[in-house]
């Protein structure tokens, strides 16, 4: 910690976060936007390599002192995820920044004739090159604001290789998209609600930080139970990233007048994944895989080959790991070694193929995603628990669930 207090005062930070006003988030954030908008613009443009690599270092100050100078909780223990989305909002720009410098070729937004599909909509992008356009700045202005925000590279040239479910029904009017939005939104909240609701039954009152391994039970039983946690928060997790998404698609289709074709499914069906190749490369949402594949796959690439996806696992960890940290909490060795047992998982089913010929599928492939996810995953549920991230922050603005069930006085013993 003393050292910790070392580095902070060197690079200009105050000793303690300082709680968020309108002047702060501008003294703050405004110069990290303002430096990652024009990163996104150099990238665009040929030849500007040397100038993203002197603009790093400033992204990264930046990035790094907002997120960690910043109070978003405001002093309450329950709101401290907020500091958690500070800081991996944070450490992403930095990711994201380092990306675009090591890319060796410009970005090229391609144009969208929003080719619909009978079963979907923009399920694919029409291939057309802007080339004309590589060496227009104006064009790069005005696409930076869209390469900023937009994560899975939706009709960029950079996401070629990124799985993007097709929508289940075809959607075209912006309303419509909108409001079953904003409804997929409320149920997923629903969803999570739940989820968090089982949880908290097996949280002991009091403490805001605790262990989902409780040493009261024979090992048989607490492992069980642990693992029982585990699942319920995987789908509580995957709920709140549902929610927000759906509430930000319709968002930014009603005021921004963006088109649904922009906001297709965030998931796709990871419960049925029938590898960990699949899992984490078509099922699981993709919003962070260029960073990982850009800053720990490309690096390590020509050393270790295939199985250089443990360095893009181990980026993960890191980012995951950061965000705790953003709450006070954090435990690189449960975090980070979740995700580097991601990576070596993958790389055994690379093994696997190589030594067979056959690849990981069908039931039994589903099978050893199950156990392998929910072996290593009580690890990493565990350090979110002891970091007060499960069962004791107030993640939802609403909660249909606990007040209906408090309404029905079944909530007495629960600690809610």
């Amino acid at each position: 910690m003393e050292s910790w207090r070392i580095v902070r005062g060197l690079l200009f930070f105050s000793e303690q976060r300082v709680t968020s006003t309108w002047s702060d988030l501008a003294a703050f954030l405004a110069p990290v936007f303002l430096s990652f908008y024009a990163m996104a613009v150099l990238v665009q443009l040929p030849r500007t390599k040397l100038y993203r690599v002197a603009l790093l270092p400033l992204v990264f100050w930046l990035s790094l002192r907002a997120g960690t100078c910043l109070d978003f909780s405001r002093g309450q223990p329950e709101l401290r995820y907020f500091n958690k989305g500070l800081a991996l909002a944070m450490f992403h720009v930095a990711l994201r920044a380092a990306t675009w410098t090591l890319a060796n070729e410009p970005y090229v937004k391609r144009d969208h004739d929003r080719a619909r599909s009978s079963n979907g909509i923009a399920d694919k992008v029409n291939s057309k090159s802007l080339a004309d356009n590589s060496n227009d700045i104006r064009s790069a202005m005005l696409n930076g604001c869209d390469l900023c925000y937009n994560l899975r590279g939706i009709g960029w040239n950079w996401s070629e290789r990124t799985h993007i479910r097709s929508p289940t029904f075809k959607i075209e009017s912006r309303l419509i998209f909108a409001v079953l939005s904003f409804g997929r939104s409320f149920l997923y909240m629903t969803i999570g609600d739940a989820m968090d609701l089982c949880v908290r039954a097996f949280a002991p009152q009091g403490s805001t930080a605790w262990s989902i391994f409780d040493p009261s039970l024979p090992p048989t039983r607490r492992y069980l139970q642990s693992t029982i946690i585990t699942i319920l928060v995987g789908f509580g997790g995957i709920s709140v990233l549902e929610m927000v998404y759906s509430f930000s698609a319709a968002t930014c289709v009603v005021l921004l007048q963006q088109h649904p074709s922009e906001w297709p499914p965030l998931f796709d069906k990871p419960w049925f994944a029938t590898s960990l190749t699949t899992f984490w490369g078509r099922n699981w949402h993709q919003l962070f895989r260029d960073c990982f594949v850009g800053c720990g796959y490309k690096p390590l690439e020509g050393i270790f080959g295939r199985y250089a996806v443990i360095g893009a696992f181990l980026v993960s960890g890191v980012l995951h790991n950061v965000g705790m940290r953003g709450m006070g909490r954090g435990d690189a060795l449960y975090i980070v070694g979740y995700f580097a047992m991601q990576g070596v998982g993958v790389a055994l089913e690379k093994l696997w193929k190589r030594l067979t010929g056959r690849q990981v599928d069908g039931p039994l492939g589903c099978l050893w995603v199950w156990v392998w996810q929910s072996l290593w995953g009580n690890y990493l549920v565990d350090a979110w628990a002891q970091g007060g991230l499960i069962a004791r922050s107030a993640l939802f603005p609403v909660r249909p669930v606990s007040w209906a069930v408090n309404s029905a006085g079944l909530l007495a013993n629960w600690g809610t």
